[in-house]
């Protein structure tokens, strides 16, 4: 008998041994992400969840040799080994599962600069049925002289994405535009969370748009509600005749390139006090208002220029990946794209 029960209990103890490592963590320190970059200016990144991979999208001059900007593409994963505790952050060449994406990429791109791409992917049941998926992308260019906030939008059916049915052209987001510089925007609600890679967006949830404009002779991070009642299309193509407010985490300096994560916003300032050039900074919505404006310190930051963040949240993480770019020295070449972890977690 005690042959029998010692294997079974060696077995048990050791057959089936739990992962060492099952929470991930970002790194602290700052990582080139050299899969996405060129010896060319890359930046104002954004990433949409698709499944366990990311689109990550940016702006760079890659294409004109230096000269203007156009959104380009790259599938990104991201992967944490629970048995080696170990961190994978790349970029996969394979495009069958996104081919559908890059016609409204192709889209957005003009013989003008095009810059600070926001994707948002969702489900929106008071303009189209339940298996219809819709992908808005909002985009600033300087065609008509400065730079306006614009968008295009695509159809896809079913949630194998089997194919588009249509992509509609640029179109101006009017109630955002002025006569000045009127960029990077990006969506803030209560309850909108980009977390859950499973789960369709809701457009309801949109409660603002958050942007940059220097129509007041600087750089400032205004808002302005965004009604959706009618459908998230609809509200971006109204002739809306509501005034941005101006941020009060907004300074005399220039304050750009704002990126909202449910209630954690990231965005870059060259307000004194920083380490030079352009600094990241943060701010956080509690009791219903944005928390004085907070520099992520030396860590981050550097006496050049570090510009355009977003963040990423993933289930099995316990912080949060922060995306920038940067003209540090030790680079590809001019605006390189990095990542690191930041303690500052979305809720």
């Amino acid at each position: 008998m005690k042959k029998i029960l010692i294997p079974v209990l060696l077995f048990i103890l050791t057959g089936c041994p739990g992962h060492h490592y099952e929470t991930g963590r970002f790194p602290k320190s700052v990582i080139n992400f050299e899969a996405v970059n060129s010896e060319f200016d890359d930046y104002n990144s954004t990433a949409p969840f698709i499944f366990y991979r990311y689109r990550l999208h940016f702006s760079s001059n890659r294409h004109s040799g230096g000269v203007e900007f156009d959104v380009v593409g790259k599938n990104m994963f991201i992967e944490w080994d629970k048995d080696k505790g170990s961190l994978s952050v790349g970029t996969d060449p394979g495009e069958i599962a996104y081919a559908y994406l890059a016609p409204i990429l192709d889209s957005i791109n003009t013989p003008c600069n095009e810059l600070g791409p926001h994707w948002f992917r969702y489900r929106d049941e008071a303009e189209y049925p339940e298996t219809t998926w819709i992908d808005v992308v909002l985009f600033a260019n300087d065609c008509n002289g400065d730079y306006d906030i614009r968008f295009v939008f695509n159809e896809s059916q079913g949630y194998e994405y089997e194919g588009v049915t249509s992509i509609t052209g640029k179109q101006d987001v009017s109630f955002l535009n002025s006569p000045a510089n009127d960029m990077y925007p990006s969506f803030f609600g209560s309850d909108l969370f980009y977390f859950d890679e499973y789960s369709p967006y809701l457009a309801e949830t949109i409660e603002k748009i958050i942007f940059s404009s220097d129509r007041d002779g600087t750089y400032d991070i205004f808002e302005i509600p965004l009604l959706t009642g009618s459908g998230l299309v609809s509200a971006l193509e109204a002739e809306a005749s509501l005034t941005p407010t101006k941020m009060a985490l907004s300074s005399d300096y220039d304050d750009t390139c704002p990126f909202v994560n449910d209630k954690l916003m990231v965005f870059a300032s060259n307000r004194p006090g920083g380490y030079g050039g352009f600094d990241l900074y943060y701010s956080e919505f509690r009791n219903g208002q944005w928390s004085e404006a907070k520099n992520f310190g030396e860590r981050i930051n550097t006496e050049y220029d570090e510009f355009r963040p977003i963040t990423l949240h993933y289930w099995d993480f316990e912080n949060t990946l922060m995306i920038f770019s940067s003209n540090r020295p030790g680079g590809k070449g001019g605006y390189d794209l990095y990542y690191t972890g930041i303690s500052q977690k979305v809720e």
